[in-house]
């Protein structure tokens, strides 16, 4: 039967043909508009992960909405790909406000004006280095003003900003776009083939799941989820009690990494006895070796590191040796260097699929993803050649450039496929610490050193590794949310421009909103009260003598063994696993260690291991309600407390959910 036919028979497809329909659309952006808003006043930490506070409480809101509709007004609800519509969109964007861009955004573009001094010399050294298209000058108006707020009667200076917003927004929309083009290309690879499990696409679907004959979500009809829902949201409601009065106990299950840490000695870093409500119930849905793996490497990982401290042991030439802490992030970018390069290889004959039909007759031919695989090649071909000139426009020479670009996009494409894979909200590329390695600027100092770099190249580098090119990977919802956009649509991704066009119009719309919102408030109350975010100024400051010259990084020989060393890790990994079946660890955890979360796997891994163990496959999706009701009580509790800080604590607020 042809693909056509099938879709005739299924009684579902004028549904899946209409489900991302204009109203959708529309409310989709109405809703990025209020999130980024709300986000920038209230709620600046809902943010920091891939699948973002931000986004699950207006999920949350408009499933409660949807559902008051359907037992009221059945003919205004909302079908169920208009709801998946509404909070990809908004899922896409769900990073940009405050700590994850446009807070970063408007600091870096101020700060050298406003910051650099005698004692820093950043405006003696950087300054002459930056962009005139991506930076302001001095004026006691413009950047005075956004720092202090403005006078009284004074209009706010919204067009100087004009220029260098663009064109960060459009390098960070090139980044977004590159990840889309991608994404299509390795979709049917990951989904049909190695059979990724997608477990943040997995919630959300499952969350709307109806049955004929029921208004009602099939998971809110079960008692499990309710209990669930009852102990996440009852402890944070009992919380929020506690806002008012000041005898009733605090219960600290949920709260910050820092309060839940276990010292284990001189030398040895914490244990987090962390509870996260999200990442658990997602990662419920997770295979349970990339469970134990994750959980046991990072108990492992904490004793080698302890170990390595208390003999001070360390390597690298003299003057620019690497920590313990340091070493395992170099370990661990090799680990992930080897899982992309693997990755891609498996992959090899699906591309060349994708070239073939790309050049052929049969490029047409629907593969689940919304445009054309020729339409793929060229569009990932032309966002990459925009974001290398616009590199090299910012002052990086080429092979700079050409190395800058493929250690990012080993990063992203690492950290968007394991995220499919594992569902985790919180896997960061290895290779993190000292420089700073985010997007692979740090890996290649202490590798290959400074030495032969530019000063325009190394601050061109700073500007390309900070927030305000399309935020860090851990905050680039973009780019890790686009295939699980596939896997949620589902059915109803279909070759219309409404489809593959809600990728650029949700970031356009929350760049445009979360910035003017930041300025806004930045203008009228002062960004140093808290729009404003100066980290990557701090780290432009550190990296002075660098790029003045004044201190030298070199090739490192001691260093690339250890890079080497998790490259060999993960490879040997790669083969016990494909030879031996019943072999347990995973590589995925040597290239992502987990610090803060390691307690909630150990706890959600025990869960499942029981559950499978005693009740098998059925049990397990009987168990299923519950977590999603830990997951939706929570998510109930987070967003109840913000509003409840909007109203009566607007100044304070509360701590709720952060790392």
């Amino acid at each position: 039967m042809s693909v056509q036919a099938d879709r005739l028979a299924d009684p579902r497809a004028d549904e899946a043909r209409s489900g991302v329909t204009v109203r959708a659309v529309i409310l989709g952006v109405l809703t990025i508009g209020a999130m980024t808003v709300y986000i920038t006043h209230f709620g600046w930490n809902l943010i920091k992960n891939y699948m973002p506070i931000s986004a699950l409480v207006p999920l949350v809101a408009w499933v409660g909405i949807n559902t008051v509709l359907k037992l009221t007004v059945p003919r205004w609800a909302l079908s169920q790909a208009e709801v998946l519509t509404i909070f990809v969109m908004v899922w896409i964007v769900g990073n940009l406000p405050t700590t994850g861009w446009a807070g970063y955004l408007l600091g870096d573009i101020s700060a050298p004006a406003q910051l650099s001094s005698p004692e820093n010399r950043v405006g003696d050294v950087v300054g002459p280095l930056l962009p005139d298209w991506l930076f302001l000058q001095y004026s006691p108006v413009v950047i005075g003003g956004i720092y202090g707020g403005l006078p009284p009667g004074v209009a706010i200076p919204w067009q100087p900003w004009v220029r260098p917003v663009f064109w960060w927004t459009a390098g960070s929309l090139s980044v977004v776009m590159a990840g889309f083009f991608g994404s299509v290309l390795f979709f049917k690879q990951w989904h049909e083939k190695e059979r990724l499990t997608f477990p943040m696409a997995t919630f959300p679907v499952d969350l709307l799941r109806e049955e004929p004959g029921h208004r009602l979500p099939v998971v809110f009809r079960s008692p499990l989820f309710w209990i669930g829902f009852g102990i996440s949201g009852g402890i944070l409601c009992w919380n929020v009690t506690g806002y008012f009065m000041h005898t009733v106990p605090h219960i600290p299950l949920f709260d910050h990494f820092r309060q839940m840490a276990v010292p284990l000695g001189h030398h040895f870093p914490d244990y987090y006895l962390r509870v996260q409500p999200v990442i658990m119930g997602l990662a419920y849905l997770c295979p349970l070796d990339l469970l134990f793996s994750f959980w046991f490497y990072n108990i492992f990982s904490i004793v080698k590191e302890g170990m390595m401290n208390r003999i001070g042991f360390s390597v690298g030439l003299q003057g620019q040796q690497a920590a313990p802490s340091e070493m395992l992030g170099l370990e661990a970018h090799g680990a992930l260097v080897l899982l992309v390069g693997w990755s891609v290889w498996v992959s090899r004959a699906h591309l060349v699929e994708t070239v073939h039909k790309a050049l052929h007759k049969h490029r047409k031919v629907d593969d689940g993803v919304p445009v054309t695989y020729r339409t793929a090649w060229l569009g990932l071909v032309a966002s990459v050649v925009f974001l290398g000139g616009w590199c090299m426009a910012a002052g990086m020479g080429f092979w700079a450039m050409v190395i800058q670009l493929g250690l990012m996009f080993v990063a992203l494409f690492g950290v968007a496929k394991y995220a499919a894979a594992t569902g985790f909200t919180f896997l960061s590329p290895g290779g993190q610490g000292g420089l700073g390695a985010d997007k692979g600027a740090g890996v290649w100092m202490q590798l290959g050193g400074t030495a032969n770099l530019s000063p325009e190249s190394l601050t061109a580098m700073w500007m390309v590794n900070r927030n305000a090119l399309a935020g860090m990977p851990i905050r680039l919802t973009g780019t890790m949310s686009i295939p699980h956009y596939f896997r949620i649509l589902g059915d109803h991704l279909r070759r219309h421009p409404l489809i593959w066009g809600l990728v650029p119009i949700a970031y356009l719309v929350g760049c445009l909103t979360t910035v003017s919102d930041s300025m806004y408030r930045s203008y009228t109350d002062g960004g140093m009260n808290g729009p404003l975010y100066l980290g990557d100024w701090t780290r432009l400051v550190g990296l002075v003598p660098v790029i003045e010259g004044s201190r030298l990084f070199y090739f490192d020989p001691e260093k690339w063994c250890v890079w080497g060393l998790g490259f060999a890790e993960a490879g040997a990994l790669v083969y016990l696993r494909a030879r031996f079946s019943w072999w347990p660890f995973h590589p995925a955890a040597v290239a992502f260690p987990t610090q803060r979360y390691g307690f909630s796997l150990l706890v959600v891994w025990a869960c499942k291991s029981l559950v499978i163990r005693f009740g098998g496959v059925r049990l397990f999706r009987q168990s299923l309600p519950f977590w999603y009701g830990f997951m939706m009580g929570y998510l109930f509790g987070v967003g109840l407390s913000t509003v409840v800080d909007g109203i009566w604590f607007p100044d304070e607020g509360h701590w709720v959910h952060g790392w």
